[in-house]
């Protein structure tokens, strides 16, 4: 049988939503689809705090964050970009590949973004329109300053605050309006606790305001242009207000994800992740597994920890897999042999998954030990 995920996305899905990927496929317009498809922005809107547009898009979290900065940024306009990990290196490269002149703030994957070094950045180069930052760098689980970083930037620039969320939205606090962010990216496999397939981005009024502005033929894509997706909810309002054929299973299952999550509450649900991610990291110090960084930096939703010296992170991931059937992963980049990294999140993970995977990694190292 396929592994039990306890990887970073996607996640373990409830029964209910698995239970409707077995449906029929339903046509993507009419007045039924429609219905579903508002309530499922309305329920989005929840999740993000935010009275503010909402757009699904079929695909990535990455398509998402490509749609974001396709739509609002011009080439060679400069936006400033938070980098320290995996997926800082993505949004940077995301950013340049729609011609954007790109100003790193690069820092180290083993700690949060300095929000001084992102205001120093911003001083320095005051034509900047935009800064982008990683909410939860997935790569090694650590959790960057968001609400900080927002109120610095909007504090001395109109520049525009563009954060991916893919992993981190529902995993910790990130109340899009309160913060004032403007643009804010995720994705629907990750602590949505849907399949993956959807990405969706909000966008504030300030965000809407340089988006509309944009002349039309400074698009450079079609599919990624919002003013496309804004055109469609707006004149195709009562049965198509989106471009493109949907992907009706994924809606319908982001949907009931989503009725879970908020029917158990997001904090409740993240109070429940952090009471499990308690256990595992204390079980992963007490076995000579230390954390990647301090438990305070983290999510409660993603577990980074080192390896034993002289043990790669494919062998304990394998060992797992093979006495548990349960899927880890390891890390990114120069730490992908020397580090492991561990999911839980989503509705679905509970403590049996966690007890096993402790149960493994307790049999693993007596092993090492036995070995030594």
């Amino acid at each position: 049988m396929p592994p039990r995920l306890l990887i970073p996305g996607p996640v373990e899905l409830e029964p209910e939503v698995l239970a409707i990927l077995a449906q029929p496929v339903q046509a993507h317009y009419g007045d039924a689809w429609v219905e579903v498809h508002n309530e499922t922005i309305s329920l989005l809107q929840a999740v993000y705090e935010t009275t503010g547009r909402v757009y699904m898009l079929p695909g990535s979290g990455s398509l998402a964050v490509d749609a974001a900065a396709h739509s609002t940024f011009l080439p060679g306009e400069t936006v400033i970009v938070g980098n320290n990990g995996w997926f800082g290196e993505r949004c940077r490269d995301i950013l340049k590949s729609n011609g954007v002149k790109v100003i790193e703030v690069v820092g180290d994957p083993r700690q949060p973004l300095d929000p001084e070094a992102i205001l120093g950045a911003l001083k320095q180069h005051p034509e900047a329109v935009g800064v982008a930052v990683i909410h939860l760098e997935t790569s090694t689980g650590v959790l960057n300053p968001i609400e900080t970083i927002v109120k610095a930037v909007h504090a001395h620039s109109d520049a525009l605050v563009l954060v991916d969320a893919v992993t981190g939205l529902a995993a910790a606090d990130l109340p899009v309006d309160a913060w004032g962010i403007d643009l804010c990216v995720t994705a629907s496999q990750k602590a949505l606790g849907a399949p993956p397939g959807l990405g969706m981005v909000a966008v504030s009024d300030r965000a809407w305001a340089k988006i509309s502005a944009r002349p039309d033929d400074t698009a450079r894509s079609w599919y990624l242009d919002l003013k496309r997706w804004q055109w469609f909810v707006e004149n195709w309002a009562d049965w198509h207000p989106f471009p493109v054929t949907m992907p009706t299973s994924l809606v319908l299952a982001l949907r009931v994800a989503l009725r879970s999550l908020l029917r158990e509450g997001v904090v409740a649900r993240r109070t429940r992740l952090q009471g499990l991610a308690d256990h595992l990291r204390g079980a992963l110090t007490e076995m000579g597994l230390p954390l990647f960084v301090p438990a305070e930096q983290m999510a409660a939703t993603i577990t980074a920890a080192y390896c034993p010296p002289g043990v790669r992170s494919t062998t304990i991931r394998d060992y797992v897999l093979r006495e548990q059937n349960l899927q880890i992963t390891t890390g990114f980049g120069p730490f992908k042999e020397q580090v492991i990294r561990i999911g839980h999140m989503g509705g679905a993970v509970n403590e049996t998954h966690i007890d096993d995977l402790i149960a493994a990694l307790r049999a693993f190292m007596a092993e090492q030990a036995i070995k030594g």
